[in-house]
């Protein structure tokens, strides 16, 4: 639980940063959002490596299957606390600001005549209905569809992360 507390802390500042560098137009914000990313991509396989040494020092050891309920279980309360940090910024921060100012990237003349000359005008149309329809989603509507993308990238991470946590070290 202290685990993924700290991993859904992470994706949530990378979360926060990444709206709010988009929403402001500020590259600090991005680059601030970059650096997260790789933390919050190294930060489960730290936990599970210390965790994995914390063990050695009592001569104990997780098996594959005990590291994949420890990281599974990380990764859902770092998906639970994600999710309450994204919700709270659709309910009460973003009043649509996020959505209006993808909409105006997407719609400046330079943006269209590029699309247009990479043949990609029909993408473009199909991109600003779909940017419509996330438009019209609820807060808990669009929180539902961030957890689910953190809940499957987390099912995968899980394999890796076990692995890290049971791995086979020498007893000193």
């Amino acid at each position: 639980m202290e685990y993924g507390t700290f991993v859904g802390l992470t994706w949530g500042g990378v979360f926060l940063t990444y709206v709010e560098g988009i929403s402001y137009n500020n590259g600090l914000l991005m680059l601030l959002c970059f650096m997260l990313c790789g933390i919050a991509i190294v930060l489960p396989f730290v936990l599970a490596f210390r965790l994995n040494q914390k063990m050695a020092l009592v001569k104990e050891q997780l098996s594959y299957f005990q590291g994949l309920f420890f990281a599974f279980s990380m990764f859902m309360y770092a998906c639970l606390f994600n999710g309450l940090i994204v919700f709270a910024y659709f309910q009460f921060l973003d009043n649509g600001l996020l959505m209006e100012q993808l909409n105006a990237m997407l719609t400046q003349p330079e943006m269209l005549k590029m699309y247009e000359q990479m043949g990609m005008g029909e993408q473009h149309a199909q991109m600003m209905d779909i940017l419509a329809e996330a438009d019209g989603l609820s807060s808990w509507e669009k929180t539902l569809l961030i957890f689910n993308n953190n809940f499957f990238i987390s099912l995968f991470l899980t394999i890796m992360v076990a692995w890290v946590a049971s791995w086979k070290r020498k007893m000193k």
